[in-house]
């Protein structure tokens, strides 16, 4: 079934509007055992997902739903996907808004995506790690795409482009006469960045000895807390779902253009920009999932919004125009450096079991796996178990950033991030 043959039994459907997207995905996947080659294979997948929209007959209505299917599939098959993904549309009555029309696109030139570099790369970056006896790579698992994309909507938009997107996944193993532990990793990105990841794991490297000698997690009650890996995305997502047109449409967010987050703002204040591009990551593209231009934006400047992000549906209730899906961004820099937001007492959690944060409510949570208790007189130990709690509504007063920052997939935010009067809860 190609994708001309789909268009047409749509424009025959009757919808009111229909959206197809069309995936091709080179993959190689690579599986490995401490160093050894355990298995590698190949696949080629193509896939397709078809979205209709119909309108009420009042007109004052319109529904939606989709429907994924391989490139084997009968016309039969297709029409009658398309008849019943029609019916479960009409059964839903949303408030009516309409497609975006198509836009002018900067001119690209389609380059392969080269899966022998981006694998290689990876498997270079991996073996050159510092293990030992105590400290080594369990196993790991490659998986590096070369992903192809077609957008056709019956508005007129009608988008290809091609983007790399890769997966590291690590069990890193520390033991000692008594004990051993491991510590797993997933790592998304697009091309394999060296400098990052092998920063990354070597921190990972260091963190095993520490949680073999790690203590209980003191009861601190209200503590300043420190953030210093991946899991500092989620706190940064909750700026960035604030500014969503669809958040702000349902009464999740309370963000308005022009106007400070926050009362009393003590703190470091975010600025928080979209790209287009982001080197390394597995999101550089030029449209969105809707086929709309992603552009380079000032979403918020120090902490008042300036403009919002989403997709048609909400962007067309709040009567937004220009609006998009965001892949990239990056989160300005704050006024301290790493040794300033280090300085005691404050406990800086560097590995969960779980680590949560509601961008709705702004709740966050976390189980600790293991920590850095830094005391007021430049002590520094390493402690495991326990929580932290908290909301990002009271954290963002008084929140602070580092000067420096780190790239982790589609967003690059300061590498150090403290919050006050965090709830922590010990295991001792």
């Amino acid at each position: 079934m190609k994708i001309e043959q789909i268009k047409e039994l749509l424009e025959k459907s009757g919808a009111f509007a229909w959206r197809i997207t069309q995936t091709k995905t080179k993959r190689w996947e690579f599986y490995f055992i401490r160093h050894d080659l355990d298995q590698n294979r190949s696949a080629d997948i193509e896939n397709y997902q078809i979205t209709v929209f119909v309108k009420s007959d009042d007109g004052k209505g319109v529904g939606s739903a989709s429907a994924e299917m391989g490139p084997d599939e009968t016309p039969e098959y297709v029409e009658l996907t398309i008849k019943d993904l029609l019916f479960q549309a009409s059964l839903i009555k949303d408030a009516y808004y309409e497609l975006k029309a198509p836009a002018a696109l900067p001119e690209s030139e389609e380059t392969d995506v080269d899966l022998n570099r981006i694998s290689a790369d990876f498997m270079d970056t991996v073996k050159k790690l510092p293990e030992t006896d105590e400290v080594f790579m369990n196993s790991y698992e490659i998986f590096v795409s070369d992903v192809k994309r077609r957008i056709v909507t019956s508005t007129g938009i009608d988008v290809t482009e091609k983007y790399p997107v890769s997966l590291l996944e690590t069990v890193v193993n520390a033991r000692n006469s008594e004990h051993e532990i491991e510590f797993y990793k997933l790592y998304d990105s697009g091309t394999c960045m060296k400098k990052d990841l092998t920063a990354d794991l070597g921190k990972t490297f260091e963190y095993g000895p520490a949680r073999l000698s790690a203590g209980k997690t003191p009861s601190l009650g209200k503590a300043d807390v420190l953030f210093s890996g991946e899991d500092a995305v989620r706190i940064y997502e909750y700026f960035k779902d604030g500014l969503d047109c669809a958040f702000i449409h349902m009464k999740y967010s309370s963000f308005k253009k022009g106007e400070p987050i926050a009362e009393d703002i003590t703190g470091d204040k975010v600025t928080l920009k979209t790209l287009k591009f982001l080197d390394g990551s597995s999101m550089n593209m030029l449209t969105d999932p809707e086929g709309t231009p992603i552009e380079d934006r000032t979403l918020m400047e120090e902490d008042i919004p300036k403009s919002f992000h989403g997709g048609t549906k909400f962007s067309f209730y709040l009567g937004e125009k220009n609006t998009f899906i965001p892949g990239n961004y990056e989160v300005s820099g704050g006024t301290k450096t790493a040794d300033e937001l280090k300085k005691g007492p404050v406990l800086e959690c560097v590995f969960f079991s779980d680590f949560q944060v509601d961008t709705m409510s702004g709740d966050l949570f976390g189980e600790i796996r293991l920590a850095f208790m830094h005391e007021a007189d430049g002590s520094v130990r390493p402690v495991t178990g326990g929580s932290i709690s908290g909301n990002m509504k009271e954290f963002v007063k008084s929140m602070k950033m580092s000067t420096d920052r780190s790239r982790y997939d589609n967003a690059l935010i300061p590498s150090y991030t403290r919050l006050s009067d965090v709830t922590v809860t010990g295991a001792e």
